[in-house]
């Protein structure tokens, strides 16, 4: 794998310190953004035809790379439970395998892309299936949040 520096740097003088493609004034958070609004890395580098394919890559493989380290291990699951499982931290784990009356109010893992904790469940849902989610296939923010919907229909009160 490329050194670091190869691929991304931070200069006081460039974007204000900003991570941008060594070589380039390209914000690394470009790339981020194209992704998550469901751009390919090929249209990423038509857009951007400073930044080379093999950048894009490394960059790529480097985010990964980073986030194989950040994976919690999940314990696993011996049977489907009816009350709340908790994390270390309080915030309920399992719930896709709950009602609403267990979950309202209280804080939970996304049961989607299981990485954001919703502080006071149902508060955000929308706006994190329509934008952030993971764990969704749908492109478009209305389909997001209806698959969503769909998928944890027994979360929501009637």
């Amino acid at each position: 794998m490329r050194p670091l520096h190869e691929i991304v740097v931070r200069q006081p003088g460039v974007r204000r310190g900003v991570a941008v493609f060594t070589g380039t004034r390209v914000p690394v958070r470009a790339l981020i953004d194209h992704l998550d609004r469901g751009g390919s890395l090929e249209g990423f580098a038509r857009r951007y035809p400073e930044v080379s394919s093999d950048q894009i890559g490394a960059a790529c493989a480097l985010g990964l790379e980073s986030l194989l380290s950040t994976v919690p291990l999940e314990p696993p699951v011996a049977q489907a439970s009816l009350l709340p499982s908790l994390d270390a931290g309080g915030v309920i784990v399992n719930a896709e395998e709950l009602g609403a009356q267990q979950v309202v109010g209280r804080r939970v893992r996304c049961p989607a892309c299981r990485t954001l904790v919703f502080r006071s469940w149902p508060d955000g849902w929308d706006s994190h299936a329509a934008r952030r989610c993971r764990g969704l296939r749908a492109r478009d923010a209305t389909t997001r949040k209806a698959e969503f919907k769909r998928r944890f229909e027994s979360l929501f009160l009637s």
